[in-house]
């Protein structure tokens, strides 16, 4: 290893409970998703701050302002961007033609039951080698790594070739995308390192699929949920085919094969009838899938099971609208690691930790935006918990491992420091 990059290493070590403070400051914002609205202004204006007194050239915007974004293929319309903006911050090199995108999310899940949490969701609170929080994982230690990278990069005096721009976006979850649209259209860069990965992986492959639902609905007046509830059963069996139809894609494919997505290539989100005891003559089942497979080959599936389910409530005299998108569909792309940027960040990533790490497919993120619409040797690459662990994205108490924490904030800058080069 380098002297200097001995220096910036050893910076982040003498520095790092200054890092860990900034995480837990960006927890205390309240920035949660609600699909048609969000909360991420306010810690979007501190991020600003942040960027701008760093020296970046910064820049907060709705993403609805870029023209001809409405227009666009990726654009999902409905989410109330105008008042959700992105803030980017660009640390310009010696070649200002040049630019790599440091990219992470502010926007959160809900809080869900408050009663599930032992910690302040919104405390921000550092404990046993720990830092705990909504958005913690979920993306919040992806917007201080890259900020600290460039401050410890500031800090010792050291500038780089090409030029660096650090994004907060916002409304990733429920399958949004269009601040990471807005990104890649405002600033065109020739890769983006979309830090919403997880288990110190790098992720390769921007997954496919997304959200359905389908509702069904009685043609006679009932006093009970019970027929709304065993038409919903029939549709869950009619579905298992199709779902290890997934597992099974998944499992051929080596990017994905024996990985948590494999294992939840299809996982079924709401299932239920009336509301109270009232509208009992309704239900719904709303599930999500995982695939390498094009929206027009998952569509064709649903289609024909959905002929099947019609027949079958025609018996019960009930009815469906059929199956309907919950989130925009994810575009299935492989990483072209034309640049070797992926290859340079999994380098330095071994280096920091000591081991061999596994590069594989992503769960459903961003990622899907970056590649298609952005350039196509973007990657993810993170410590996010897994969804199905105590302290998992979406999850109860949601953490990260500050050990974790120092080593990814490492393993960016010596990317930066090798990719980018040193002026």
């Amino acid at each position: 290893m380098k002297e200097l990059e001995k220096k910036v290493l050893d910076y982040v070590d003498e520095h790092k409970d200054e890092l860990f403070g900034l995480l837990s400051k960006l927890i205390q914002f309240d920035s949660q998703n609600f699909i048609t609205h969000g909360r991420e202004l306010e810690c979007q204006k501190y991020i600003k701050k942040l960027y701008e007194d760093l020296g970046l050239e910064t820049e907060m915007y709705s993403v609805d302002d870029i023209p001809g974004i409405k227009e666009h293929p990726g654009y999902l319309p409905g989410r109330g961007m105008e008042n959700r903006p992105n803030v980017t911050g660009v640390l310009y090199g010696e070649d200002r033609d040049s630019m790599i995108m440091l990219a992470a999310h502010t926007d959160t899940m809900p809080v869900g039951d408050i009663n599930s949490w032992t910690v302040d969701p919104f405390g921000g609170v550092i404990k046993d080698g720990r830092i705990y929080g909504l958005g913690s994982g979920d993306n919040k230690f992806g917007i201080a790594s890259s900020y600290f990278a460039l401050k410890t990069l500031q800090d010792c005096g050291i500038k780089l070739k090409k030029s660096v721009a650090l994004t907060a976006y916002a409304d990733e979850e429920y399958g949004g995308g269009d601040g990471a649209l807005g990104a890649c259209l405002k600033y065109p860069c020739e890769t983006y390192v979309n830090l919403d990965g997880g288990n110190y992986e790098l992720w390769i492959a921007a997954l496919g699929g997304g959200g359905f639902e389908i509702n069904v609905k009685t043609r006679f007046t009932t006093d009970t949920v019970e027929p709304v509830i065993d038409a919903l059963v029939m549709i869950k069996e009619k579905l298992k085919p199709f779902a290890a139809r997934r597992r099974e894609e998944l499992h051929k494919n080596p990017l994905f094969t024996g990985s948590d997505m494999e294992r939840s290539a299809f996982r079924l989100m709401e299932f239920g009838g009336g509301s109270f005891g009232s509208n009992l003559d309704k239900g719904r089942l709303r599930f999500v899938i995982y695939t390498d497979k094009t929206k027009e080959e998952i569509m064709t599936e649903l289609d024909e099971i959905l002929e099947d389910i019609r027949h079958e409530l025609d018996k019960r005299n009930m009815e469906t609208d059929g199956f309907k998108h919950t989130t925009r569909f994810f575009i299935y792309q492989e990483t072209n690691d034309k640049y070797g940027a992926a290859t340079e960040m999994k380098k330095a990533a071994e280096e920091v930790c000591g081991h061999k790490i596994k590069a594989c497919g992503a769960c459903l993120s961003d990622l899907s935006v970056f590649l298609p619409y952005g350039s196509e040797s973007s990657f993810n690459f993170g410590i996010i918990r897994d969804f199905s662990l105590y302290g998992g994205a979406h999850q109860p108490d949601e953490y990260i491992e500050c050990d974790q924490f120092v080593n990814i904030t490492k393993s960016v800058l010596l990317f930066l420091l090798r990719h980018c080069g040193v002026a």
